[in-house]
C-alpha cells in the first residue's frame, strides 16, 4: 500500500511539475507575442518632434509642389495617408477637404499621401483625385518613408498625422469611423484657433 501511495505521490509531483512547465511556456510563448505585435504597432510621439530625416524628407506632390514639415511651421499640418483600393480611405477623404478654407488662409496645409503600389500608379492616383474631389496636393510615398513618419511598421491605411504650428505631433489616427473623423476635425479646429 506504501509503494502505492508512493507511486501516486511521485505522479502528482510529476503532473505538478509539468503544468507548471506547461503554464511558464504558455507565459513565455504570450510575452513574445505580445512583444512581437507591440513592436509593429503604431507608436505615435505625441507632443514631440519628429526626427530630422523625418522633419527634412522632401514630399513631393503630382503637381510638382514639394513640401517639407520642418519647411511649414508656423501651419498647422496635416499628412494623410490612403491608399486608392481602400475602402475606408475613400470614406475618410471628405474629412480632409472639410477645410478648404483654412487652407486657402495660409493657416492649414493638408497633404495626401497615396501608398505606392501595384494598383497606385501615378495615373491611377490622378484619377482617384478627380473622383474624390481632393483639391489639396497629393503626392505618393513608399512604405520606408510611409513607417519613417508613423514611427512603426504598421503601414496600414488610412492613417493621419496632424502636428502643430510649432511641429510637434499632436495626434496619430488609424483607421477610418464616425468617431476618428469626428476627432480628426476636433483636433484640427483646435490647433487652428492656438
Amino acid at each position: 500500500m506504501r509503494s502505492s501511495f508512493t507511486r501516486l505521490s511521485r505522479l502528482h509531483r510529476g503532473q505538478s511539475r509539468l503544468t507548471i512547465f506547461s503554464a511558464a511556456a504558455g507565459l513565455s510563448f504570450a510575452i513574445t507575442l505580445a512583444l512581437f505585435f507591440s513592436s509593429t504597432e503604431a507608436k505615435p510621439k505625441i507632443g514631440k518632434l519628429p526626427k530630422d530625416s523625418v522633419a527634412n524628407h522632401q514630399i513631393r506632390t503630382l503637381d510638382g509642389q514639394q513640401f517639407s514639415l520642418a519647411g511649414l511651421r508656423g501651419k498647422v499640418v496635416v499628412l494623410d495617408f490612403f491608399a486608392v483600393w481602400c475602402g475606408h480611405s475613400r470614406e475618410h477623404i471628405p474629412t480632409m477637404t472639410k477645410f478648404r478654407d483654412a487652407e486657402r488662409e495660409g493657416v492649414l496645409q493638408i497633404i495626401g499621401l497615396a501608398v505606392k503600389d501595384s494598383e497606385s500608379t501615378q495615373e491611377r492616383v490622378r484619377k482617384f483625385i478627380q473622383e474624390m474631389n481632393i483639391a489639396y496636393p497629393v503626392g505618393m510615398i513608399s512604405d520606408p518613408d510611409f513607417s519613417g513618419y508613423v514611427a512603426s511598421k504598421d503601414v496600414s491605411v488610412p492613417q493621419t498625422l496632424v502636428y502643430a504650428r510649432d511641429g510637434r505631433l499632436v495626434a496619430h489616427f488609424s483607421g477610418h469611423d464616425d468617431k476618428i473623423a469626428a476627432d480628426i476635425a476636433e483636433t484640427i479646429n483646435r490647433e487652428l484657433v492656438k
